[in-house]
C-alpha cells in the first residue's frame, strides 16, 4: 500500500523551484550582521542567489540608515534596476508586488 503512494508513482514531477529570501523578514539585522541592507547589498545578494541556482529572489528593502524595513519606492526601484541590469535569470522573476511598486514610480 505505501509503495503505491510513494512520490513519483503517480507521475509526479519531482523537480523543485528554489526561492531565496535574501533579507528575511522582520528584524533580521538584529539576528545576523550579514543581512543585506542597502539596495546594492540586497541586489548583490539576489544576484549571488541566482548564480547559485535560485529561480526566484524574494526581496524586501530596508532603510540604509536604520536597517529597518521600508516601503520607499526609490529603494525598490534602485534594487530592482541593479538586479535587472545584472543579466541574471532571476531578474525576470522578482515578486510581482515588488515590480508593481517599482513600475508605479513611472506614473
Amino acid at each position: 500500500m505505501y509503495r503505491s503512494l510513494a512520490a513519483g508513482s503517480f507521475g509526479m514531477n519531482n523537480e523543485v523551484i528554489v526561492t531565496c529570501a535574501v533579507t528575511g523578514a522582520g528584524d533580521t539585522i538584529g539576528k545576523h550582521p550579514g543581512v543585506p541592507v542597502t539596495p546594492e547589498q540586497v541586489a548583490s545578494a539576489a544576484i549571488e542567489a541566482a548564480k547559485a541556482g535560485a529561480a526566484i529572489a524574494h526581496i524586501h528593502v530596508r532603510d540604509p540608515k536604520t536597517g529597518k524595513g521600508s516601503h520607499d519606492l526609490a529603494l525598490f526601484r534602485e534594487t530592482v534596476d541593479r538586479i535587472r541590469s545584472s543579466g541574471t535569470d532571476t531578474a525576470g522573476r522578482i515578486s510581482r508586488l515588488v515590480l508593481r511598486r517599482c513600475d508605479s514610480l513611472a506614473v
